[in-house]
């Protein structure tokens, strides 16, 4: 397995002018658990596409060179036209046969990744994809049938309550590849941006297998913002002194 962590979009910085990302919680910073929580799904391989100006601002990719010393960081040079075409400067590392999963650096999730990607392999899953109870229109959205199948996925649209977490799953990243450029080649534009969600559309459309797993509200917490960060803190100190 390959993961992607995509980390180009526009989040706020911390008091210190540090992006969300390399705020310290008890000791390590949200960019440590998100690796943490990479590597206990024991991918052959982690990539970064990251901002070129925080890797000179910041030294990110040295940050990460500590964390995973065989990570693959591809930088980002300007600005792109959504997820979509970040992911795809990672095509040459990803355009393959083997799983790819694609996750967003601030969102994260207490629940077991491992288990949920086995859940999708023993359902021979083409591409699975995580949902919580939501109809904020910051999100991406699934529409499901009766058996729970997903007939259509929407951006910053809520066509039902089951919205998306980052963590996209493909049997096979080249398939991700494919649907991608297929959206792009349809100039599926949404706010001016392609979005990972709309290549799922495209796996419909090739009739492909997709899952949807879905998490209790509480178990997401996204860190895009300083409000999500303290409340996600506030959340976290009060678990640790419950147990």
């Amino acid at each position: 397995m390959n993961i992607l962590f995509l980390m180009g979009g526009n989040s706020d910085k911390n008091k210190e002018d540090y992006p969300l990302y390399l705020t310290e919680v008890k000791g390590k910073t949200i960019l440590e658990k998100q690796i943490e929580s990479a590597e206990a799904l024991h991918p052959e391989s982690i990539i970064f596409c990251m901002k070129e100006t925080e890797i000179k601002q910041y030294s990110t990719d040295s940050v990460i060179s500590q964390l995973v010393p065989n990570a693959k960081i591809i930088p980002i040079t300007g600005m792109t036209k959504g997820a979509i075409c970040t992911a795809l400067l990672a095509s040459e590392y990803v355009d393959t046969d083997e799983e790819l999963l694609i996750m967003a650096i601030d969102d994260f999730m207490d629940a077991s990744g491992l288990a949920i990607i086995n859940e999708f392999r023993n359902n021979h899953a083409d591409a699975g994809v995580v949902c919580f109870n939501s109809i904020h229109p910051r999100y991406s959205f699934v529409k499901v049938n009766a058996d729970g199948e997903p007939t259509q996925f929407s951006e910053k649209t809520p066509i039902s309550r089951h919205a998306l977490i980052s963590f996209y799953y493909f049997k096979c990243g080249s398939d991700f590849i494919a649907c991608a450029k297929d959206v792009i080649r349809k100039d599926r534009l949404i706010n001016g941006n392609f979005y990972i969600s709309q290549s799922l559309n495209e796996m419909i459309l090739r009739q492909k297998h997709i899952m949807v797993k879905e998490i209790e509200s509480a178990q997401f917490h996204p860190l895009k913002t300083e409000h999500q960060l303290a409340e996600y803190i506030m959340e976290y100190n009060k678990s640790l002194q419950s147990k």
